[in-house]
């Protein structure tokens, strides 16, 4: 994974996730025609939902890098897979089910081999999308969204996510069209 900054390592991924946030209100939202902050409950509620996009709550999901075993584990094709963790999940159930999730995706990464020599590859793919959180949950409930493991985070102890639920962009509403001129989330760490 050249040019990925350990993911394991929260603290890093919490300031970047700031910044991206940021990078989003300011030049992504605008060319989507929505008008977005960030949330001011986050001043006394870290866990409050990132951002208003048009005066509702939003959770802003930034990923830059495939989940290459997607398809070989769970049948969603490696280019559409983006990852829910399941804290994010139960939290949203029992204090924000009425919230929107944004998708902000840009591969960076298109390739990944693996240490039996196996190599994964995936057509690059950038864009916004966006689905509420009651059509993730059903999914989620009816088990049509599969949960996975992250083994290295087994015994973790720095607050990571333990676990993620396998969901598929090609369900969610695209927001960016055709002519979307790709900006990767990464731009702004």
């Amino acid at each position: 994974m050249d040019g990925v900054h350990d993911p394991q390592d929260k603290g890093w991924w919490l300031e970047a996730g700031l910044r991206r946030e940021l990078g989003f209100v300011e030049r992504v939202a605008p060319r989507l025609g929505l008008t977005a902050v960030i949330n001011p409950a986050i001043a006394r509620d870290p866990y409050a939902p990132d951002l208003m996009v048009d005066g509702l709550a939003v959770d802003l999901k930034c990923q830059t890098t495939p989940f290459f075993r997607a398809e070989s584990f769970y049948n969603v094709p490696v280019r559409t897979a983006v990852t829910f963790n399941r804290v994010d999940y139960e939290r949203y159930r029992k204090e924000h089910p009425a919230i929107d999730l944004i998708w902000w995706v840009h591969w960076d990464q298109l390739a990944m081999r693996f240490r039996d020599g196996t190599v994964v590859r995936t057509p690059p793919l950038s864009g916004v999308w966006r689905v509420s959180f009651d059509a993730v949950a059903q999914n989620i409930d009816h088990g049509r969204y599969r949960l996975h493991e992250y083994i290295h985070r087994r015994n973790d102890i720095r607050g990571n996510a333990r676990d993620s639920f396998v969901l598929d962009l090609r369900e969610f509403d695209r927001l960016s069209g055709d002519d979307w001129e790709p900006i990767s989330p990464s731009a702004f760490d």
